[in-house]
């Protein structure tokens, strides 16, 4: 009867869990789920990294002008996605060494870290300056390639940003003519000639010959870092243009999950994914997502993504109060489901009193002595008191339970019916599982120590003298003899008792068999004396 009832409530669980795991990509979700957990460590690492640049950039003193500019390259770029504000001055100090040096490459190349860092700000008017301030003849090749690349991004950002008809065309159109002029600065069929002819083509709308070159690009490199992240975003959307959208997703969380861990305040990709979630219906975590992104543009100053964010958080927002409506209801029907469970066990209850009643009258009709006779009624009053006391805790917790739901059901619909959804997490987060596991517990210490009032002192007298408990509170047991308690009850299995008292197997195990090794009996005789302990 008692795993009958398990199954049923293993069963309600499943039925309601089933609804929020039921997604066609959970489990590439989950992988990178998995990575945003580590933020955190991948932030600090970045910034060990920053920190020990600086040491060492403060810690030289006598090193050349050259020394000096490779260290603040390097830190440049540990910024640059990072720290806008430490990434520009960064920068900038690179160009006042690059003129100190009087190296027009350098002095160029500064120029264009500038621009890009202004670029990933949303500054696009001095991001211009910037660029347009660089001489291009004599640069070398790779520095044309930074050049016309920075470029053609500006305008494309600038196209995303302003939106409108006109302007789009302008800036694209501006785009792709310098974009033209990276690739042709780009050896044909090298990584950079791809990824710049892939780009042209997706904003030219030439979606077959950049899905082509982006093939070509993953096929014959393997990318990395922000490489990675920049160009798998890319690809991600050709490839949904063309109804892949499997390899579309794995791509963005791949750019994703690479952004993470190069801790990157940059978030495109994971916008993307935010939106694709959005339309799938799982709002929560793609508000999750939103969320990060807009925390890490703020942190970051990126008024561009900021600006995006806004655009789709009022909607993914809406959908969040939506979905809280719709837990209403699905809230009724697990009322109505934990209801039909509880007349379910009220049943089998019914069924085990008719039976212990059959036990009781076919004892009561057999022929023993005396004595036998005397232990079957003991054995029968103890089953009596056992099932009056435990059916009243039973029906107790049972009704503290269906009281504490309908307090909790009142509550969030007054915070919905008061438009106060912010509120509605505080009033989950009260809820205190702990306190109330504590609360069942000490619930049936109370019941059984009143059913069993020399259960301690019994228990106690089955040690040696300096193993015996002490409890701390009247009518309270300790982990150790609620286990036993448990086994005095007849609840012998392991698993059973495992999951009552929210342990492992293992953690059970250990415990029985440390006071059983502390004990004046056998081990093997230990649980036989617990059960000879008298009820009142």
């Amino acid at each position: 009867m008692k795993k009958f009832i398990i199954q049923l409530l293993v069963c309600a669980f499943c039925m309601s869990s089933y609804a929020f795991s039921n997604h066609p990509y959970e489990k590439f979700y989950q992988r990178l789920d998995s990575v945003i957990q580590h933020k955190q460590d991948f932030e600090q690492q970045k910034i060990q990294r920053i920190n020990q640049i600086n040491t060492e950039l403060q810690n030289h003193e006598s090193r050349s002008l050259q020394e000096s500019y490779n260290q603040l390259h390097n830190l440049q770029k540990e910024y640059f996605t990072f720290n806008y504000d430490s990434a520009m001055l960064t920068a900038i100090h690179m160009l006042n060494v690059s003129y100190q040096l009087k190296d027009p490459g350098k002095i160029a190349y500064s120029k264009i870290r500038i621009s890009a860092t202004l670029l990933a700000s949303g500054i696009f008017n001095e991001a211009e300056d910037s660029l347009k301030s660089i001489n291009v003849r004599g640069l070398s090749i790779e520095l044309k390639q930074d050049y016309y690349y920075n470029c053609s991004r500006l305008y494309y950002d600038m196209a995303d940003y302003y939106q409108q008809s006109y302007f789009v065309e302008h800036y694209v159109s501006l785009g792709n003519q310098y974009l033209d002029s990276a690739i042709k600065n780009s050896e044909k069929g090298s990584l950079e000639y791809y990824s710049f002819s892939g780009l042209k083509e997706l904003r030219s709308h030439q979606l077959t010959f950049a899905l082509a070159n982006y093939e070509a690009l993953f096929s014959q490199y393997s990318l990395s870092g922000r490489q990675l992240a920049i160009d798998a975003c890319t690809y991600a959307y050709v490839l949904e243009t063309k109804g892949r959208m499997e390899e579309s997703i794995r791509l963005l969380i791949d750019a994703a999950i690479e952004d993470i861990k190069l801790a990157n305040k940059e978030h495109v990709a994971l916008m993307k994914l935010a939106y694709i979630l959005y339309e799938e219906g799982d709002i929560i975590r793609s508000s999750n997502y939103l969320k990060l992104a807009l925390n890490d543009a703020d942190e970051y100053g990126a008024l561009q993504r900021k600006f995006q964010i806004s655009q789709m958080q009022p909607i993914i927002e809406a959908a969040k109060l939506n979905l809280a409506e719709g837990q209403k209801s699905k809230i009724k029907s697990y009322a109505v489901l934990i209801t039909l469970l509880f007349l379910v066990i009220a049943i089998i209850l019914f069924v085990m009193i008719r039976q212990f009643k059959k036990i009781i009258e076919a004892r009561n009709e057999a022929n023993t002595s005396n004595e036998a006779l005397k232990s079957t009624n003991n054995q029968l009053r103890e089953v009596n008191l056992i099932k009056e006391e435990y059916i009243g805790y039973f029906f107790n917790v049972t009704t503290e339970y269906v009281d504490k739901l309908e307090a909790f059901k009142q509550s969030i619909e007054n915070k919905l019916l008061s438009n106060k959804v912010s509120e509605i997490n505080q009033v989950v987060k009260n809820l205190n599982v702990k306190k109330e596991r504590e609360a069942m517990y000490k619930s049936f210490d109370v019941t059984f120590l009143k059913i069993f009032p020399n259960f301690i002192e019994g228990f106690n007298n089955l040690l040696e003298k300096e193993y015996r408990i002490t409890v701390k509170e009247e009518n309270a047991l300790n982990t150790d003899l609620r286990i036993f308690a448990l086994i005095r009850l007849g609840i012998t299995d392991n698993d059973k008792i495992a999951h009552i008292l929210n342990y492992s197997v293992n953690t059970i195990n250990t415990y029985k068999t440390r006071i059983k090794n502390r004990s004046i009996v056998p081990n093997e005789e230990f649980e036989n004396e617990i059960m000879q302990i008298q009820s009142i």
